[in-house]
């Protein structure tokens, strides 16, 4: 810690206290590496740590999701986790738990969604790599991955837009819905970065964006579902929304 300078050190004492984390024996400095953005420092940056963190994040929400729903099929649990693991739902999570102030980027740089859920999967890896184990992490995020987890479950097609569309349409027709993606705004984190349109039939359903392809595509589809639900229960010249 005593390699920090004195108000980082306090910023980081911050966090751990935010965070309602033990702040004895912890690893100060890889704290701080994990909230560093790479635009500060090529070297001395979150992104090794994002990577063992984004794995560990998958073992946890995993389990507790077997735990807490131990009746529910795979498929559900894992549309659902893809839900808890996504870089929205962690940036939000992010956000939530405070990790905005602590995250150090260059003076330029707009902090955005994906920059927070890197940095929370990193300060997961740092929370494993203290006890080798998902004890901290699970306290840290068990309780609001559970909130969202009943939330995601009582509303089907947030599990996974996409795959909400292609199981509505295929319930009606062989034809799947197609994604014509493109970017709009060639900056990192920008949220309106790419702009995704849902077609279906020759007919534009329709329009979503977002910092990354992915998620474009999954407001598209959003944006598409209840739309292209009542046509599909409609008669054949059922029109779809203004654009």
């Amino acid at each position: 810690m005593s390699d920090l300078p004195a108000f980082r050190q306090r910023q980081l004492r911050g966090c751990v206290q935010a965070l309602g984390l033990p702040a004895a024996n912890l690893d100060w400095l890889r704290l701080d590496q994990a909230l560093t953005h790479k635009s500060v420092d090529a070297d001395y940056n979150y992104e090794q740590l994002e990577l063992l963190g984004d794995a560990v994040l998958r073992l946890a929400a995993t389990e507790c999701l077997q735990e807490a729903f131990p009746q529910a099929s795979v498929g559900e649990l894992s549309a659902v986790r893809s839900v808890l693991i996504s870089d929205r739902t962690l940036g939000q999570l992010a956000q939530d738990l405070g990790l905005t102030p602590y995250l150090i980027v260059a003076p330029a740089m707009k902090i955005g969604p994906s920059h927070l859920a890197d940095a929370l999967e990193a300060v997961v890896a740092v929370l494993y790599l203290e006890t080798r184990s998902l004890k901290l992490v699970r306290s840290l995020l068990d309780a609001p991955l559970l909130r969202l987890a009943d939330q995601v479950r009582q509303d089907p097609a947030r599990q996974n837009y996409k795959v909400a569309l292609q199981e509505l349409t295929q319930a009606h027709t062989k034809t799947l819905p197609q994604y014509r993606t493109v970017e709009q705004r060639p900056r990192d984190g920008d949220p309106e970065r790419y702009q995704s349109t849902v077609w279906f039939r020759a007919t534009c359903w329709g329009t979503g964006h977002g910092p990354t392809k992915k998620q474009a595509e999954q407001a598209a589809a959003a944006a598409a579902y209840d739309a292209l639900a009542q046509a599909l229960a409609s008669p054949p010249d059922a029109a779809p929304p203004s654009p």
